[in-house]
């Protein structure tokens, strides 16, 4: 079993004002699961897109909104928000303060084309 020092990773731009690292996936042996982390800048929101799996967002520093299909809640650190599949969602920082979020998704590559769909928009780059 690899140990991931995550912390030592680069960081990679995926779109304006956030950047990415793979925690998890199949370039770090994971069979099944991917996990990312994101550092946002404040007031950064990723447009409206749905997956076909579910999405579990968890909360390392700063608070967060997610609007789930229409309804909006926010998360601070400590916090998740379970997204089902197939849930038209957007999710953004609030505040003044810089966003850590980690992403965890039950596939490999899960903005490959056909796993995501953006409404609004276009994926992110993700190197």
């Amino acid at each position: 079993m690899p140990v991931i020092d995550y912390a030592a990773l680069p960081e990679f731009p995926m779109r304006a004002g956030i950047t990415g690292k793979w925690i998890a996936g199949h370039e770090h042996g994971s069979t099944s699961v991917s996990v990312l982390h994101n550092t946002v800048e404040p007031g950064v929101a990723v447009p409206r897109h749905f997956h076909e799996y579910e999405e579990v967002v968890l909360v390392e520093a700063g608070k967060v909104w997610v609007d789930l299909d229409k309804v909006r809640v926010t998360a601070t650190p400590g916090q998740c928000v379970v997204i089902p599949p197939h849930t038209p969602h957007a999710w953004g920082a609030v505040g003044p303060e810089a966003v850590r979020v980690v992403f965890i998704w039950p596939v490999l590559d899960p903005f490959a084309a056909g796993k995501s769909t953006y409404l609004e928009g276009s994926p992110p780059a993700v190197s």
